[in-house]
């Protein structure tokens, strides 16, 4: 099967924004279980030009084994913040499946694009791999926030995950890498030690 196929099958969701009246407006969105989108008609003051989208997954959280693919096109002077309603939940794996949660965007000149969601809470035993790919203009902007917690702490789970793995990936339009950035915390059963390695490029 080749990527594009393995790409439609794995996409949960996508949305273009674009202006339409002079207003960043949302033309197309697109979701399917276990992935939905909120987009209030309102936030905040009516002089603020920007798209709000809430991303949140049926069930509250991410089932062991799941496979999401999302895209996101910003065009030209637009505004798109998206975030979530609390944080990615992340179960148990069962059978030591990894959760994948993929991310693409592409941002326009003069364009913002704002990804900032609630953290990441692995649940025991969760293993948890996510990627986020970002095109820009070479005046595009473009603020991420990744972040994680050490785990559910009111029920005694403090670093009783398996596995956590983010990559974030900047290119500029020619294809050329801007910012490469790979996150991974890991547990080691035998020893309940877990170990952290970031790397940039």
């Amino acid at each position: 099967m080749g990527n594009e196929e393995e790409d439609k099958e794995m996409e949960m969701g996508s949305i273009v924004v674009e202006k339409v009246g002079g207003r960043s407006s949302v033309v197309h969105c697109f979701s399917r279980y276990p992935l939905k989108f909120i987009i209030p008609k309102k936030v905040g003051s009516s002089r603020t030009d920007a798209v709000w989208v809430y991303a949140l997954n049926y069930g509250g959280g991410i089932v062991s084994g799941d496979q999401i693919l999302s895209k996101f096109s910003v065009r030209d002077c637009c505004t798109m913040v998206l975030t979530t309603q609390g944080s990615t939940k992340v179960y148990k794996s069962v059978g030591s499946k990894c959760s994948r949660q993929i991310l693409e965007a592409r941002v326009g000149s003069d364009a913002l694009l704002a990804i900032i969601p609630d953290p990441v809470t692995c649940f025991s035993t969760a293993r948890y791999y996510q990627k986020q790919v970002f095109n820009l203009s070479s005046n595009s902007n473009l603020v991420i926030v990744d972040w994680i917690t050490s785990g559910r702490h009111e029920s005694g789970e403090k670093w009783d995950f398996d596995l956590y793995r983010s990559v974030n990936n900047i290119f500029l339009e020619d294809g050329q890498p801007l910012f490469l950035d790979t996150a991974k915390v890991a547990v080691c059963a035998e020893s309940d030690a877990r170990y952290g390695k970031r790397n940039y490029v």
